[in-house]
């Protein structure tokens, strides 16, 4: 992590969360909670997910990745009595593209697993695959997350001309979805990005999570087919900075920045991760 000029604003409000970590000892960054991400290349394996889990000691949540056609109830039910409260569906890291009605019937078949439980459907796709989402998420009926906030192409031009961006806001103005404040760092050339942000902030306050992506993974040109075994470097990112970021994106969303910050590190992620005044 690179050193902070002292005018960045980088302190985050009590309570605050992580919503897409990797790797969970934020202590440094003034986090309090943490929702750890599989990392994709173990695919269906959590058994690090819940050993993370119970080194938090119960002050984190989890998304997990399972196969809905094979894994069994006891499974599912240990991961929610871990602190699971979703599942991943990586579309991007993949370069997936699957037919619309194909997209659909996956969709369900997760959504009839966890169901249940109540977990989120947390989506990595590319902003020119959200229209396949408009008329499938109505019919999901659970919780619906698009990762770093939709994830648009830096090398098509300014964002909001981009296909997908008007969908991706529709989706954001209808209540039925979620997005992350994270990932910039994937696409920071793209044109238009600071607007972007900020459209999606006043958009849906509401429905907004902040999370770092920590540890920034090198991505798919890093680690080509995914291989568990190649090892491979991770961008550096000044966290800091990205937290000072977002904060002035807030002030310049809403003429109360405070409430905005307060909604999306704590009170936006306690609500998505189920995380009530008991735990």
């Amino acid at each position: 992590m690179g050193s902070v000029p002292l005018e960045l604003d980088t302190e985050l409000p009590p309570g605050a969360w992580d919503s897409h970590v990797h790797v969970v000892d934020e202590s440094t960054q003034g986090v309090a909670h943490s929702c750890i991400v599989a990392f994709s290349v173990y695919k269906n394996d959590n058994s690090s997910i819940l050993d993370a889990l119970l080194r938090l000691g119960g002050r984190g949540r989890a998304v997990a990745c399972i196969d809905p056609e094979t894994v069994t109830e006891e499974e599912l039910r240990q991961l929610h009595e871990a602190g699971v409260r979703g599942v991943r569906i990586n579309l991007k890291t993949t370069c997936t593209r699957i037919d619309t009605n194909d997209l659909a019937e996956l969709l369900q078949k997760y959504a009839r697993r966890i169901r249940p439980y109540n977990w989120a459907i947390q989506l990595f796709v590319a902003l020119d695959q959200v229209p396949q989402l408009v008329d499938i998420v109505p019919k999901i009926g659970l919780p619906v997350i698009l990762d770093h906030i939709a994830d648009p192409n830096p090398s098509k031009g300014l964002v909001q001309k981009q296909e997908g961006y008007e969908e991706f806001m529709g989706l954001l103005r209808s209540g039925l979805v979620w997005t992350k404040l994270s990932g910039t760092y994937r696409f920071e050339g793209v044109p238009g990005l600071d607007e972007y942000v900020i459209s999606i902030l006043q958009t849906a306050p509401d429905r907004v999570v902040w999370a770092s992506d920590w540890p920034h993974s090198g991505g798919v040109s890093a680690n080509p087919g995914g291989d568990r075994n190649k090892m491979q470097d991770y961008r550096q990112i000044d966290d800091q900075a990205w937290i000072a970021r977002c904060k002035a994106w807030c002030q310049k969303a809403s003429t109360n920045g405070e409430d905005l910050v307060r909604k999306i590190w704590v009170d936006n992620p306690r609500k998505l991760w189920q995380y009530g005044a008991d735990d």
